[in-house]
Formats: C-alpha cells, sequence, structure tokens
C-alpha cells in the first residue's frame, strides 16, 4: 500500500476506519525502494481513510513516482469518488480501478449509483483495466436478487468483471455501530467479525448472474485482478483453499491449479526470501488464524491445507506473510502477529 489518509472520506456506515483507525497513516516508500524483489508486487494507492479521488494530487504524484522507477506490478486504485477528476493522461504502469458500489443508494453509504455507472461510462472508453466491486454485501440490506442483478446488468453493459464480498469486522466498528444504532445483521450460522461471510445462496446469486449476463464473476479482488492482468496465478495463493474459494466457479481456475500442481511437484527446499525457512510438504495443515482462535468460522478447507508450504522458524508479522505469499506463490506455516507493517529483514 502506498498513500495517505485524510480527516474526511466519504463517511460509510460500514468503514472499518473508525476511532483510533483514522489516526493519520503515511505509507510513502515505493515497494523497488524497500527491496527489488517487490517491483513485480501489486500496488494500491491512497486505500486509507480518503478515497483517492477525494486526494487526486497525491494519487497522481504516486502513480508518477511508480512510473519512474518502472514498477511491472499491478497498479490499483478502488474508489467510489468521481473518475471524472482522473486527469487525461496516460501512465506506463499496469493500471487497473476498480469501481465500489454497495449496489442501492442509501444512508449507509457514501457512494451513489448515479456516479457509479458514470464511472463506468467513463472509464470504457479509455484502455484502463477496470472493474467492478459489490462490497461489502450485507444481509437483507443490498443483497436482493433485484439489487445484485441490476449491478450485473451494469457490468455487462460496460465490460467489467464483478469482485464481491461480505462485511468485515473488527472492534471499533462493532462499537460504531453500537454509539449510531445500525442494526446490520451476520447471515445465519455465523457473527460480524473478521471473516467476510455470506451465504450459500447469495454467493450462488452471484455466481448465477455471473453465467446469465457472461459476466466473470469473483470471490476474492486478488482473484480478479490476478485475471484481469493475465497473471499466471492468483498472486495471493487462494488456490489452497479452494473449496472455500469457489475455485470451481473461477475464471483463474485452470491456471491457479496447475500452477500448485507443478509447484508441488518441485523439489527445492528453499526461495529468496529472508527468514530462516524451508519448504516442507504438509497434509491437514491448519489455518494459523484458526489454530490462534483468531477466526473462530473455520471451514473444512481452512483445517486441511494440503501440499508444499513454506515453514519459517522465527516470528514475522502477518504482512511479511501476505508479501510471501505474493512472491513465492506458496502459503506459510509461521507464528506471526497482525501488524500492518513488514519486518526490517526485508531492507
Amino acid at each position: 500500500m502506498l498513500g495517505n489518509s485524510l480527516e474526511k472520506c466519504l463517511n460509510c456506515s460500514y468503514c472499518r476506519l473508525m476511532g483510533e483507525s483514522k489516526k493519520k497513516i503515511v505509507f510513502d516508500k515505493l515497494p523497488s525502494e524497500i527491496n527489488p524483489l517487490f517491483i513485480d508486487l501489486p500496488v494500491a494507492v491512497n486505500l486509507f481513510y480518503g478515497d483517492p479521488m477525494l486526494q487526486i494530487d497525491s494519487t497522481i504524484s504516486y502513480l508518477k513516482r511508480l512510473e519512474e522507477v518502472k514498477h511491472r506490478g499491478p497498479v490499483v486504485i478502488i474508489t467510489k469518488g468521481s473518475f471524472s477528476k482522473f486527469p487525461d493522461m496516460e501512465f506506463d504502469l499496469d493500471l487497473h480501478f476498480a469501481f465500489s458500489t454497495f449496489g442501492i443508494n442509501s444512508k449507509y453509504d457514501g457512494g451513489n449509483l448515479k456516479n457509479f455507472e458514470n464511472n463506468l461510462k467513463l472509464i470504457s472508453k479509455t484502455k484502463y483495466k477496470y472493474s467492478i466491486e459489490y462490497r461489502p454485501v450485507i444481509k437483507d440490506i443490498n443483497d436482493s436478487p433485484e439489487v445484485v442483478e441490476n449491478i450485473y446488468k451494469m457490468a455487462n453493459k460496460y465490460n467489467a468483471p464483478i469482485g464481491f464480498c461480505g462485511l468485515q469486522v473488527n472492534d471499533e466498528l462493532k462499537q460504531h455501530f453500537i454509539e449510531n444504532n445500525i442494526n446490520f445483521e451476520a447471515y445465519d450460522g455465523y457473527e460480524l467479525g473478521l471473516k467476510k461471510s455470506l451465504s450459500q445462496e447469495v454467493e450462488d446469486l452471484f455466481y448465477n448472474l455471473g453465467e446469465k449476463y457472461n459476466v466473470p464473476t469473483f470471490r476474492k479482488t486478488s482473484c480478479l485482478i490476478s485475471y484481469s492482468h493475465n497473471l499466471d496465478r492468483d498472486y495471493n495463493a487462494h488456490y489452497y483453499r479452494p473449496n472455500e474459494m469457489r475455485c470451481s466457479k473461477c475464471p483463474m481456475k485452470d491456471k491457479c491449479l496447475e500452477y500448485k500442481k507443478e509447484q508441488d511437484s518441485l523439489d527445492i527446499e528453499y526461495v529468496n526470501i529472508p527468514f530462516e525457512h524451508k519448504i516442507i510438504h504438509k497434509e491437514k495443515h491448519v489455518c494459523m488464524l484458526h489454530r490462534k482462535g483468531i477466526c473462530k468460522f473455520a471451514n473444512d478447507d481452512c483445517k486441511n491445507i494440503s501440499g508444499k508450504i513454506i515453514k519459517i522458524k522465527q516470528g514475522i508479522t502477518s504482512s511479511d506473510l501476505r508479501v510471501i505469499k505474493w512472491l513465492t506463490g506458496y502459503t506459510v506455516d509461521c507464528d506471526f502477529e497482525e501488524i500492518e507493517y513488514i519486518s526490517d529483514n526485508w531492507l
């Protein structure tokens, strides 16, 4: 992530950046300035409190800096602001715009459908890659067949793939709901928390509409970005949990499963990461989030991760873990702390 946080945004009721989370954030160092290996990593620009279009000068500045160092990985701008603010200029980057929508005009959401469709109309006339982020899907708020189908009709009209997910809630956001009398409910069998859970019925609704309107549909944004940018695999390695991630429905299915099959067959013990480790084969590995009790709603995939994995013998951060997956394609067995910064080991 690159960018700055602002003191104002679009005031969406479900935003996780509440309270102390709104503290001023500046992530200013380009990936390749930290480590040359990072030149191929995906980058999100100004994905903090404060939409990228609300700070367009800052957003453009980061794009120019990435262009100067010839960054090769996907550069993603996720916005529900007005794309009309983006200047009529091209960047020598693998740039992607993801237009976020709540699906309806709502008191809970800072965007609106008129601006959303206008964004699609404008970007469809450019050479940029783009997509739709339908999120968060909330029970009995924006998950009805009529509401979702309306967005799929727009996706078909403007030739945009769709990524979707449920609501993720931290402790500060729970308190915000209480203080503001916001009564969002979890789907049956779940509770509001870390897991962006949806009912099977709602998931099926998205995939069925994707087939009906010929719109590529993705449970995870990284899968959508990997597809749109013709990568060899999902850079977030969700293929280790193919049932939970509904890989059978994903346009990346053949690429990802073939990649994992080939990777599992490689006779190597080490990869280029700055931590003491070894590559091992493991059956029925359990996700660390479940083992630590952080995630209470593990499914069968979360407790049956199989194949070659990286076993790290020292403590790392959750951000290290994600970067390792992006760089190597392997999932990781390790002890980690949930921290938004990577370790100095990478320098």
